[in-house]
């Protein structure tokens, strides 16, 4: 039962880290494509990719994980 809870809220912050992650890099490609600033380098896009789709879903996960120890108390 107790790994199950931590199970789950892990996953379900790997989740939303992963959606909040989708959510940033649209609006940093999407902004750096229409406003009229110089556009995002192909290295700062690539620093953009693994900032949302790797470590927003890890701290997610680690945030939802700590949140099932809470509810085990």
């Amino acid at each position: 039962m107790r790994s199950t809870i931590l199970g789950w809220s892990a996953i379900s912050g790997l989740v939303l880290g992963l959606f909040a992650g989708t959510l940033l890099f649209a609006v940093l490609v999407l902004g750096g494509e229409l406003l009229p600033v110089p556009r995002l380098a192909g290295r700062a896009r690539v620093a953009a990719a693994i900032f949302s789709f790797l470590f927003l879903p890890v701290a997610g996960a680690v945030l939802g994980w700590l949140e099932g120890r809470l509810k085990l108390r």
